[in-house]
């Protein structure tokens, strides 16, 4: 009987593990148009020479104000998540998305590395292709770990204004291991997330600056702790600044006390000059 349950404590931590980081879906699910948003699709290639998918969506006022490099969370695809952030075209910000490796039409699997090199090259076709002015990278959830990976990467290279960590983590291990204490029979094996994943990947939070790092995390966020936003804001350097969202979940903070964080958020970055390589 006791070697039944630890049997499957153990297999429920590997799934447990191992399904924290992705949940891919292939099918569209919404097209932009049935939201009045423009769009363009476009494509480019990762380091791996994988075809990475992603839209385009322009700003309807002309100059734009600036750009928005999207790095979405780890379900479904960016017709799904195109909407967190379709409000900004109004407000004089264009925004790109792009799926990762294995999500909608982008080709390969993902992984923490194929993820990253997504991004960077993300961020490198933006500035040679759509906008040279410095850019702003927003990442959500496990987005987020790899937006910030990825500005540390490319911030000497490419012009950044901003970055934006809403409801993420800096540490694959450290999250798993966190999920893995909120079940008792899964509660003994949260060492073996130290094994079963790895932070070769991840983010040394400090080494953002000076990119200016603007922090935003609900309090009741179900899936990813605050203690999370509250561990990036304390490893960065200046300038930072953090947001606690006292009615926010995960992925509804601009949606949650009228808007308010819109408003806060675009504060912050038309303040900000970002940096020039």
């Amino acid at each position: 009987m006791l070697r039944s349950l630890l049997w499957s404590g153990f297999s429920l931590c590997l799934m447990g593990c191992s399904s924290l980081l992705y949940y891919p879906m292939r099918q569209q699910i919404y097209d932009p148009k049935k939201f009045k948003l423009d769009y363009e699709e476009v494509s480019f290639e990762n380091k791996e020479h994988q075809k990475i998918f992603a839209w385009w969506f322009p700003s309807r006022k002309i100059p734009a104000k600036g750009t928005f490099v999207f790095f979405h969370g780890n379900g479904e695809n960016l017709s799904t998540h195109f909407l967190s952030l379709g409000w900004l075209p109004d407000l004089g910000y264009n925004y790109f998305i792009f799926d990762y490796p294995g999500y909608g039409r982008s080709e390969g699997d993902p992984d923490p590395y194929s993820c990253l090199s997504s991004g960077m090259a993300a961020l490198q076709w933006v500035h040679d292709n759509k906008d040279p002015k410095p850019l702003i990278v927003y990442g959500h959830s496990m987005g987020g770990i790899t937006a910030m990976r990825a500005v540390i990467e490319k911030k000497n290279e490419i012009p950044i204004k901003a970055m934006i960590a809403d409801g993420t983590f800096s540490s694959y291990r450290s999250l798993g291991r966190q999920k893995l204490s909120e079940s008792w029979v899964t509660w003994l094996f949260q060492p073996l997330a130290y094994v079963v994943l790895s932070d070769k990947w991840a983010p040394d939070v400090s080494k953002i600056s000076p990119i200016p790092l603007i922090v935003l995390h609900g309090k009741k966020d179900p899936l990813v702790p605050f203690k999370n936003g509250e561990r990036i804001f304390a490893e960065a350097g200046e300038p930072k600044v953090f947001y606690p969202v006292e009615e926010g979940h995960h992925g509804d903070l601009f949606w949650v006390e009228g808007q308010k964080y819109q408003k806060i958020v675009l504060s912050e970055i038309e303040k900000e000059k970002g940096n020039t390589p």
